[in-house]
């Protein structure tokens, strides 16, 4: 059931905004207020918000919605994150309670509504502030490209993808599970397992024939046995870790949303206390849902060729070497692996071309210092 909003829903909402980007909705309320004679529904005010420059919606939803080119060709169907009508959509839990809440681009603001379930004024801003979490609205991109512009291979993919964010998950849960799920097996198989678990055990909205489905909560999966989820092809090991870190979120011994508040060392740590996550599962974690910026997985072997590739290594890097490249990108560590990942993203024909640009930048660079 929906619920209504408080008796002066436009000031109550309104007011925490600039008004000059909400005054023409405010007269437009004011004027049917009058005119009716009866209250608005939230479920009609949206809610906008500014990203800070520079910022790319739809760059960002393509890291969100899809996995890596497959050289299969094949292509995946939208399980929790969706884009129709030209608008971001995903279900999250509120105080357990469901809510689908779309996000789409107008000018250089992110208009933010909920489309089902509760829309009080406590859960407007719940939504509010996930959406600019998850889009790192308030993030200065432009200290990261100020500190990579001397870098050969990132001045480059950082004009390429700029304005690019890091997307957050908005469950953190939901990032460990994934993370343990997608642990030492293809990604086609790992999308087969995370498709079972949320439409077994995952609660849903419905809108306008639709079914939205949102990832299993702590307590739907603390409940079950390491036997129901092999059922669903998880491996007993991983149905173990993840019914225990589970049942320890459920009971208060690991407070994952309280990550967000630690410093990322004290959370990475935190985070390897648990079975199943090693340090790779804790980077990811920390990059894709605690905003961490200056992590470095140098043993991570997609990283290591991309920089084997790019940056003319005659072998792919070390961990050590890796570490010892990445110095030049302090601070913006995350932001760094984060691009060069974003290359398997794009086609093999992109990838060729770009080397063979990064190859005549480097001739042209050793002839310049031959003259020298």
């Amino acid at each position: 059931m929906l619920t209504s909003c408080p008796a002066d829903p436009v000031l109550k909402y309104c007011l925490p905004l600039p008004f000059r980007e909400l005054a023409p909705g405010w007269l437009r309320g004011r004027a049917r207020l009058r005119h009716n004679g009866r209250s608005i529904s939230c479920r009609h005010l949206s809610m906008l918000i500014r990203p800070r420059q520079p910022f790319d919606f739809h760059r960002t939803l393509k890291f969100i919605l899809s996995p890596p080119a497959q050289a299969s060709g094949r292509k995946f169907e939208p399980l929790l994150d969706h884009f129709e009508e030209d608008e971001y959509r995903r279900v999250v839990e509120f105080d357990g309670e469901q809510v689908l809440y779309g996000v789409r681009e107008e000018g250089r603001a992110l208009k933010v509504r909920i489309l089902a379930g509760p829309s009080n004024s406590g859960t407007q801003t719940a939504v509010r502030q996930l959406v600019e979490r998850q889009f790192s609205a308030s993030l200065d991109l432009a200290a990261f490209y100020r500190r990579v512009a001397s870098d050969p291979v990132l001045s480059r993919l950082t004009r390429h993808f700029r304005g690019l964010r890091i997307p957050q998950s908005p469950n953190i849960f939901a990032a460990v599970v994934s993370a343990i799920l997608d642990q030492q097996v293809n990604l086609a198989f790992a999308f087969k397992v995370k498709k079972a678990l949320v439409e077994c055990y995952g609660g849903h909205v419905e809108r306008q024939g639709r079914r939205y489905f949102a990832f299993p909560s702590p307590g739907a999966l603390a409940i079950l046995s390491p036997r129901d989820l092999r059922k669903i092809q998880i491996s007993g090991p991983k149905a173990r870790y993840i019914i225990a870190i589970a049942r320890d979120a459920l009971d208060g011994r690991l407070d994952l949303e309280g990550l967000r508040g630690e410093e990322p060392a004290a959370a990475h740590a935190r985070l390897l206390e648990q079975k199943g996550i090693g340090p790779w599962t804790a980077f990811f974690v920390g990059l894709l849902a605690l905003s961490h910026l200056d992590a470095l997985p140098s043993g991570d072997v997609g990283l290591q060729s991309a920089i084997h590739a790019f940056y003319g290594l005659g072998r792919r890097p070390s961990p050590a070497r890796v570490e010892r490249l990445a110095q030049n990108w302090s601070g913006w560590r995350s932001y760094a692996t984060f691009y060069l990942w974003l290359t398997y993203w794009e086609t093999p024909q992109w990838r060729k071309e770009f080397i063979l640009q990064l190859r005549g930048g480097q001739y042209a660079r050793k002839r310049s210092l031959a003259k020298s």
